[in-house]
């Protein structure tokens, strides 16, 4: 599931429970129309206490929303927040106080003042580019969880006829490692964007691939 998702689930539930949407939007203390937005994907992205209104009036329990919120949609609590931001600032200083002792240690002969400000100007530098590195990597976690979540919501409603393409998926995404052309090819897909495709550039894309396989198997009994 992912941020997207939180609306459409959150209908699920209050329907479930049949509350009407602007009742829960009043204990919620927001404007009638609020939760129907929500619902409709108008309003991307509530804030954490709003998520937790509504998940409390849903009936779920203290001890359970914020992991809740957290691990579905990515709403993090501002404890989680700061625990966050305290953990990557204590990992930065870390490495910092690192890299600047590796950089340090191979000017063994340092006799000036300004050898030394050059190496804790290189030692900055490195860090920031340690910042980015970290930024990303967190943002391509977070996708990774989400596109294994999708996936597996995905498998559990249509599981015949997700087991071909879970197996196909995994033979070339196992394989990337040791073949550059799949590897290539892998990148080459997926850079660009292909949900904004329209239908008959899609119907194009799937053609083409079903040709080229049915090719290989042709070749394949020839031989």
């Amino acid at each position: 599931m992912n941020i997207n998702n939180f609306g459409r689930d959150i209908k699920a539930l209050r329907t479930k429970k049949n509350i009407g949407s602007r009742e829960l939007s009043r204990l919620i203390g927001k404007a009638e129309t609020y939760i129907s937005q929500l619902e409709r994907g108008l309003i991307k992205k509530p804030d954490y206490n709003t998520a937790y209104d509504i998940m409390k009036h849903l009936e779920f329990t203290d001890d359970t929303i914020e992991d809740f919120l957290y691990n579905f949609y990515q709403i993090k609590s501002p404890q989680r927040m700061k625990f966050d931001e305290e953990e990557i600032e204590n990992w930065e200083k870390k490495r910092a106080a690192e890299i600047e002792e590796m950089l340090c240690k191979k000017s063994q002969n340092i006799e000036t003042n300004q050898d030394h400000q050059a190496c804790k100007f290189e030692a900055d530098r490195l860090d920031i580019t340690s910042k980015w590195m970290i930024e990303l990597i967190q943002k391509l976690d977070e996708k990774n969880e989400e596109i294994k979540r999708e996936l597996t919501f995905n498998i559990e409603k249509n599981a015949q006829t997700f087991e071909s393409v879970i197996e196909n998926l995994h033979s070339l995404i196992t394989s990337m490692r040791k073949n550059r052309e799949n590897f290539n090819f892998f990148v080459g897909i997926f850079k660009d964007d292909l949900s904004v495709l329209s239908e008959e550039s899609k119907e194009k894309i799937l053609k083409a691939v079903k040709e080229e396989v049915r090719k290989l198997n042709q070749n394949k009994e020839q031989i």
